[in-house]
């Protein structure tokens, strides 16, 4: 299964995906980064195939932007959102990315000092993302949100930054995107545990159910469906 995860710390390939402009994505991807973000990144076992960032455009506006990394190959920017800051600042600190079946990508985030989490559909082919999706207005997120998909249906989960307990929701939509369902509680995780601090929320299916767990958990907690 494909895990997705987003670090803070920059390897070398990763760090290289990022460039001051638009016009450097001709470019190999080890050439010089420029980094005012994280990125979120999806694997495919160690392979990193596919990464979203936030990347200066021409005009000198600051917008997410996606590519599928292919070693000593020029990194094909594409362009994901429009319209977005001037400012030289971190404006995406909170990104997720996740392959959606055959046909492109899943991509969601939450604008530095906003509270909104958006979401948009990466076709794979004709290289086309949707009109931005406004899912939630009260995503307060204690650390970047998370996509799971499992057939057609998709969960995007984030932590709440409760001062003890672990509080974990999720929109869910069913039809891979296209729609989505209102924000809900899915687990409430109180004590030690919740002072642990969730960590890779992954999608595990028992018995053609899915499940959600994490690097410190001792079950599953069932992802409804609604």
């Amino acid at each position: 299964m494909m895990t997705i995860r987003q670090p803070f710390a920059y390897s070398t390939l990763l760090c290289a995906l990022l460039f001051t402009s638009n016009a450097m994505a001709g470019e190999s991807v080890y050439s010089q980064p420029t980094s005012l973000c994280s990125i979120a990144q999806a694997q495919d076992g160690n392979v990193v195939v596919a990464v979203l960032w936030q990347q200066l455009f021409d005009g000198g506006v600051y917008d997410l932007a996606m590519a599928l990394p292919h070693e000593g190959s020029p990194l094909d920017i594409r362009r994901v959102t429009f319209g977005g800051s001037a400012t030289s600042n971190c404006h995406y600190q909170s990104l997720a990315l996740a392959r959606g079946g055959d046909w492109g990508w899943h991509l969601a985030w939450v604008v530095a000092g906003s509270s909104t989490l958006s979401y948009a559909r990466m076709d794979g082919e004709a290289w086309v993302s949707s009109p931005t999706k406004k899912l939630s207005k009260n995503a307060q997120l204690a650390g970047p949100p998370v996509i799971l998909s499992w057939e057609h249906h998709v969960w995007i989960v984030w932590q709440a930054p409760d001062e003890e307990d672990a509080s974990l929701f999720a929109v869910f939509s069913d039809d891979e995107g296209r729609t989505w369902q209102e924000a809900k509680l899915v687990a409430k995780i109180s004590g030690n545990r919740a002072l642990s601090k969730l960590s890779n929320l992954q999608l595990v299916v028992k018995e053609q159910k899915p499940y959600l767990i994490w690097d410190d958990a001792t079950g599953f907690v069932p992802l409804f469906i609604w």
